[in-house]
């Protein structure tokens, strides 16, 4: 399976499209805050195939690939809170995760940390995949 997203400075979040076989099998919009009109724009012109991607990119888009083999070490870094974070526990919380999981905890930290609000501490790193924010 291979995995990409959508980002946009029109929106907020991402928008992510999963193909095997170079065909579209899933979309997801649900990390993405999307007006009326953009979303029916996607649905409109849904890339069914990976070579149709390219007609989803504007100037204000970006469309990129997800790597699928999400190390440990790139999650700690991106995560980046070594001062106050076990890494011991936060890898043996990882390395118990399936990889689908891990991909999609990588992907969130960034709207994580943005929609912490102001004066809120991030949780640790170990709670962060715990709690499994990514799927609320």
């Amino acid at each position: 399976m291979r995995t990409f997203i959508l980002t946009s400075q029109s929106f907020d979040g991402e928008v992510f499209f999963h193909y095997v076989n170079e065909k579209l099998v899933k979309f997801s919009c649900i990390d993405a805050t999307l007006s009326e009109i953009q979303h029916a724009y996607i649905l409109a012109h849904l890339p069914l195939t990976v070579s149709m991607l390219e007609n989803c990119k504007s100037p204000t888009s970006k469309i990129a690939e997800i790597n699928p083999n999400i190390t440990f070490e790139m999650f700690w870094n991106r995560y980046d809170d070594k001062q106050n974070s076990s890494k011991k526990k936060t890898q043996t919380k990882w390395n118990k995760m399936p990889a689908t999981e891990q991909v999609k905890a990588f992907n969130h930290i960034t709207r994580y940390f943005v929609s912490i609000p102001a004066g809120i501490r991030k949780k640790y790193a170990e709670t962060y995949l715990n709690a499994e924010l990514w799927n609320n």
